[in-house]
């Protein structure tokens, strides 16, 4: 009975040594793991659960690429309507989305058009555009920004800020900084159409209202009108133009 009550004994000390072993290194094991894990959260920066679905504009194709930049290899290819997860917005403007294939990548984020963002958009341009043509038949003022007369980046100043509450910068050489560039086939009401009469930098601005008309303040004496920006005298001092909202 001493025999096997010390054999015992002996076999109860190695089991105990061994769950205490398993023990210290499943701990050590489990704390490298959440470090892993917490270094992974860190490098993604994944926006989770509050991530919004957007969808691909009109394009013929969009590529997602591996990182925030043209520069990156492409990991696979969005179209038109596409429907996407947005994870995370990078300060370039290039937006992480998850496709529906999986295979998460990065685009740029002037294709994507953000679930709820048209109605919005919409109702601003809309406002927009209303407001301006009330200014129609108002003198030019230099440095005037209404409501009785205006100059031109006055005019585009006072409606963005009077009908959607965006303040812009007070002159054209500024509010041509702000904004995302649209090419001239893709202008839409309430965007801002820039030109040049010197070649030298910015001069002049108008209001887009669509059919290629613009809402304008011109130059001293004249009135608040709309103009065609394919005229000959505007199309040909034509620079940019920027969408703000």
């Amino acid at each position: 009975m001493r025999v096997g009550s010390k054999r015992l004994n002996i076999l109860s000390k190695v089991v105990t040594i061994a769950i205490l072993l398993t023990c210290v290194y499943a701990g050590g094991s489990n704390k490298e793991v959440y470090a892993a894990e917490n270094n992974n959260e860190k490098n993604q920066s994944y926006i989770g659960s509050n991530s919004q679905i957007g969808k691909i504009k009109p394009c013929d194709f969009l590529n997602v690429r591996s990182g925030a930049g043209v520069n990156n290899s492409v990991v696979t290819k969005v179209y038109t309507n596409d429907s996407v997860e947005v994870l995370e917005r990078n300060n370039n403007g290039w937006y992480k989305i998850k496709p529906a294939n999986g295979n998460m990548g990065w685009v740029n984020g002037s294709y994507v058009q953000m679930q709820g963002d048209n109605n919005q958009v919409s109702d601003k341009s809309n406002k927009i555009v209303e407001l301006a043509h009330k200014q129609l038949g108002k003198p030019y003022a230099w440095g005037a920004t209404g409501p009785n007369s205006f100059d031109c980046s006055g005019l585009t100043s006072y409606v963005y800020k009077n009908a959607a509450n965006v303040n812009l910068p007070r002159t054209s050489s500024e509010q041509v900084n702000v904004g995302k560039t649209v090419s001239k086939n893709n202008l839409k009401a309430g965007d801002l159409v820039f030109f040049s009469s010197t070649g030298k930098g910015i001069t002049h601005v108008g209001l887009y209202i669509g059919g290629s008309k613009m809402i304008h303040s011109p130059k001293p004496g004249e009135n608040v009108k709309i103009d065609n920006i394919n005229s000959s005298y505007y199309s040909r001092t034509y620079v940019t133009a920027k969408s703000i909202l």
